[in-house]
């Protein structure tokens, strides 16, 4: 199947994946299964929001990694760039001679085998803009395949297997996992400063987006938020054809009368010209901005409008990305993946546009301590719109061990700002613990956070 200075092999084969419960992982283990190949892996005994995923799929990940987790029918193994080549599976099977493959490596293989490929790359929204748009292909019958971040309210999953020749992806930036991939044609949401622990510096975050763009064949599109400040770099690197979104008067691609209440409606006008009106059933002005930038690409496809719309109006969303979780106390709880101050600040000001007058806890966990320590007045600037704010300890996930912050640095940063109001927690339950205690009629809770904080909604209303 795929080719390169080494033979992949070809299905029934067993691939194994190391890191399995990542939610990428998981989506190219869905799309290889889907292709024949026998899929089994091994990951942490953590719970994760993929399990349910791997369960309907029965594929087996063995809890926690060992040697013996890699048996002796794996021809081929696929890992998560979160562990290194001292990776005890990893070495095992350096060990053994069998062949390894980075989760990069496989999809850029991958993606050049559809005529039809297409990137999604962006600091913030690119897992929403990545799904609507491949709902968007799927209503207009273009059966794409397609690997999004998190799992898509309408599949049960992160992924879907097309028979056609389109192909849709969300691109992580994370350790340039660009370079592996060369599609036809790319979306670019935004460029914010992220990953401190990969990025020394902006320069270095904006040169990966620059590079990307650079790839896209003259027969390609490469649609940026028009706002967007490298964007002028970005179109003098374009080969291809280059378009823009946004709210100013001068994109291609123009959003106008968003109106946020239950739902978000907006127009669209398309060089200087009505295009028409959409509606999505969630709230927030950057979710009608990333179904803009999904508008744009799927009319590049030939999709039609009423295609578009239909596929917006019934979008039921994404996992963590404003879900509602349920409620307690006659209190709702909503649970969102925001782990950067633009995000925060995004879904904090969407949940006041949908819940205006109520009282707004938000439980931040922080993710990673060196993007903390790197944005610690940002975070306190973004929480600071919340009315009461608690904060469980940092999340590491497997790239670091530890840092010189922790949420008490956190808190102080945020009660220097104002009154004190934000709250560090030893753990989850303590958290659960107070809220049970606090909430009442009325109030909104929204647990934040790109690490298991996802938990608590469940805590609380156990």
């Amino acid at each position: 199947m795929l080719k390169t200075g080494k033979q992949f092999p070809d299905p029934p084969a067993h691939l194994h994946l190391i890191g399995l419960k990542g939610v990428a992982m998981t989506a190219l283990a869905e799309i290889l299964q889907g292709q024949g190949y026998v899929i089994s892996g091994s990951d942490t005994s953590e719970v994760f929001t993929t399990d349910s995923v791997l369960k309907r799929l029965n594929i087996h990940c063995a809890n926690g990694f060992e040697a013996g987790n890699i048996g002796p029918r794996v021809a081929a193994v696929i890992y998560s760039t979160a562990y290194a080549d001292d990776h005890i599976e990893r070495r095992a099977v350096q060990v053994r001679g069998i062949s390894e493959w980075s989760y990069p490596e496989v999809v850029g293989f991958l993606l050049a085998m559809y005529a039809h490929s297409i990137a999604v790359a962006g600091s913030h929204g690119k897992t929403t803009t990545t799904a609507m748009l491949a709902r968007m292909l799927e209503e207009g019958g273009l059966d794409p395949t397609a690997i999004v971040g998190s799992t898509v309210m309408d599949w049960g999953g992160n992924a879907r297997l097309g028979s056609s020749p389109w192909f849709v992806l969300e691109a992580d930036e994370y350790q340039n996992k660009f370079q592996y991939y060369a599609p036809r044609h790319l979306i670019i949401t935004n460029v914010d400063y992220d990953h401190p622990d990969y990025f020394p510096d902006i320069k270095s975050y904006q040169t990966v987006f620059l590079d990307f763009a650079a790839k896209i064949p003259t027969d390609g599109t490469l649609i940026a938020w028009g706002e967007e400040p490298l964007r002028l770099k970005l179109q003098s690197v374009c080969r291809g054809k280059f378009l823009t979104y946004g709210t100013a008067k001068n994109n291609d691609w123009r959003l106008t009368d968003v109106v946020l209440a239950e739902n978000t409606s907006f127009k669209v006008i398309h060089n200087g010209n009505p295009y028409g009106e959409f509606n999505i059933p969630t709230t927030g002005f950057h979710y009608a901005l990333n179904a803009l930038g999904a508008i744009a690409m799927a009319d590049a496809a030939g999709v039609n409008l009423e295609a578009i719309a239909r596929a917006l109006i019934n979008f039921r969303g994404t996992a963590r990305r404003l879900e509602y979780r349920g409620e307690f106390n006659k209190a709702i709880i909503i649970d969102d993946y925001a782990h950067h101050p633009t995000e925060i600040t995004a879904t904090i000001a969407a949940l006041r546009a949908r819940y205006p007058q109520r009282r707004l806890w938000c439980v931040f966990q922080a993710h990673t301590f060196s993007r903390t320590a790197a944005f610690l007045k940002n975070f306190a600037a973004a929480l600071n719109h919340a009315d009461q704010i608690i904060l469980p300890p940092i999340y590491s996930s497997a790239r670091e061990k530890g840092g010189e912050v922790d949420n008490n640095i956190i808190a102080e940063a945020v009660n220097q700002l104002t009154a004190s109001r934000a709250r560090p927690v030893r753990t989850l339950e303590e958290a659960a613990d107070i809220l049970r205690g606090v909430l009442k009629e009325g109030d909104v809770v929204v647990t934040m956070g790109a690490g298991d904080i996802w938990r608590l909604a469940e805590m609380i209303m156990s």
